[in-house]
């Protein structure tokens, strides 16, 4: 879903849905000749962090540069190092550690402060404020009477040429000595600490490691490349089909060409008739080219996917990183707190997202509730219970649910969350209508009245719930008349009513739109022909 929120490291873009949600984020231009967009995350939350750490690493072949500046190879190799890590889950804290034990504290252009590396540190003001007292304590010995002078200090007259040349020549010795001092200390913590005839002993014995890292990022790159070329011949061969357009905004953004990509989604966009998810997809792309700001055509898809479904995942993860990015960080708390409560507990993203408002809470200095929920010693106790013990226990957890929900029958997520968990317990009836309850607390979500619809006609529990379904209907139609769902669900409904000719003409239609292969296809032309 996953742009990450930036000046500090943040996990948060850390996510965008469909890819995982796949993650806070400011993110610097791209060097010219450094960082490629080859090289760069799908995810912009992890990219950032990437960016971040990157820029703290020194370029071990360069003077004193980044890795994030540098296009060395191993600057190339260290910058996928990062990447691959962060991807695996760890730490920045870890990633610098595991670089640090191969390296060594000199890969860090701000080594840390160590007893090693005191007197790294400790030196220059040492030395500089040993010849700040050399300087002073000479300049005293000047300013002091001669004894054997029968004139007070104030009183002494003025020296002699021969005098001042003396002194300037004194002078000049103690700047000597002072230079000496500076230079011969320097050069001895060197020697002490380093010379430059010693070998890269880490670097000489991962040469067969770089290597094999080198032909691996190659072999990526040529793979990323067939299939994009693979997606944009399926797309020339059937333009017709969104599927074919998806997968090659897929493949563009692997391969790093956004212009493809949101060219692709636009396509897509007419295909589907602005179907939320889509729209979603171009405004993560359009912000993804803009090195993770949400920008403002972009806050527009969002906001029209909001308008046509109030939970499409990624459209809130980018809502609230576009609030994140304005500083209001109690909204992106809002809507991150909202994706949370739309997304089911194992979705992949969960940790990410808990993570991006735990940054923004700190960032804004808001104190986040903690949700409820069991505890370690909780999961414990259940695991040891019996499967009657434990079953009774999720019941009752479920029916405290059910119970504060009666209380606030607005929480249409909540009403969801029920409806998963009656699911799980195969109380289907219970799921229906927590399903229906969720649709009619969520009036404007196209998808709340499509899921309930589905969970009717599923259940066949049109007669139940014939005026349920009358209702969520016409919402689903008033909204989306033009979805593929609305489309079958209209003739459903018809065909159950005994209208046959409305039945037809609605299938009809979802018929000609489908491919031909489409494996719905042969079924519904099936149904047309039995009516």
């Amino acid at each position: 879903m996953p742009l990450s929120i930036a000046t500090r490291p943040m996990r948060r873009w850390a996510l965008l849905i469909c890819l995982g949600l796949a993650a806070a984020v400011t993110g610097a231009a791209t060097p010219a000749n450094a960082l490629t967009r080859e090289e760069m995350l799908a995810d912009p939350v992890l990219e950032q962090r990437a960016r971040g750490l990157s820029q703290g690493l020194r370029c071990l072949v360069c003077q004193n540069q980044s890795i994030d500046d540098s296009d060395a190879e191993l600057a190339r190799d260290l910058r996928t190092e990062v990447r691959r890590r962060l991807t695996a889950g760890q730490s920045d804290a870890d990633i610098l550690d595991a670089i640090r034990d191969t390296y060594g504290d000199y890969v860090l252009l701000n080594p840390p402060i160590a007893p090693s590396t005191w007197i790294l540190w400790a030196a220059p003001a040492i030395i500089l404020a040993g010849g700040a007292l050399l300087v002073f304590a000479a300049r005293r010995r000047d300013d002091i009477p001669d004894k054997d002078s029968p004139l007070p200090a104030r009183e002494t007259p003025a020296r002699s040429p021969k005098h001042v040349s003396l002194k300037s020549s004194v002078a000049g010795r103690q700047a000597v000595a002072l230079f000496s001092l500076v230079v011969g200390c320097s050069l001895l913590i060197y020697l002490a600490l380093g010379r430059a005839d010693l070998p890269d002993r880490p670097l000489a014995e991962r040469t067969a490691e770089i290597a094999a890292l080198k032909d691996t990022a190659q072999q990526d790159n040529a793979d990323r490349v067939a299939r994009f070329d693979a997606a944009r011949a399926a797309v020339e061969a059937e333009p017709e089909r969104v599927s074919n357009w998806l997968d090659l905004a897929v493949a563009a953004a692997d391969a790093g060409r956004s212009e493809t990509e949101v060219t692709a989604l636009r396509q897509a966009m007419v295909l589907t008739d602005d179907d939320p998810t889509i729209v979603s997809m171009l405004a993560e792309a359009l912000s993804r080219a803009a090195d993770g700001q949400i920008t403002i055509p972009a806050r527009a898809l969002v906001e029209q996917a909001l308008a046509a479904n109030p939970a499409e995942p990624r459209a809130l993860f980018l809502y609230g990183l576009a609030a994140y990015q304005d500083g209001d960080y109690a909204a992106a708390i809002d809507n991150w707190q909202q994706l949370q409560r739309v997304s089911s507990a194992d979705a992949p993203w969960m940790p990410l997202l808990a993570d991006n408002i735990a940054d923004a809470a700190a960032a804004g200095g808001i104190e986040v509730p903690v949700s409820p929920g069991p505890d370690a010693a909780d999961i414990a106790a259940a695991s040891e219970m019996s499967t009657e013990d434990r079953d009774a226990m999720i019941a009752g957890m479920v029916d405290g649910l059910a119970a504060r929900l009666e209380d606030n029958p607005e929480d249409g997520p909540g009403w969801q969350r029920l409806a998963r968990a009656y699911d799980v317990l195969g109380r289907t009836e219970a799921a229906q209508d927590a399903l229906v309850s969720a649709a009619d607390a969520l009036i404007a979500d196209a998808d709340a009245q499509l899921a309930a619809l589905q969970a009717i006609v599923a259940g066949n529990a049109e007669d139940r719930l014939v005026d349920d379904a009358d209702r969520l209907l016409a919402r689903l139609v008033e909204m989306a008349p033009a979805r593929p769902e609305t489309l079958y669900l209209r003739g459903h409904f018809a065909a159950t009513n005994g209208d046959v000719e409305a039945a037809r003409a609605f299938w009809q239609q979802l018929l000609d739109r489908l491919p031909e292969d489409a494996p719905i296809a042969g079924q519904l032309r099936a149904a047309i022909e039995a009516l």
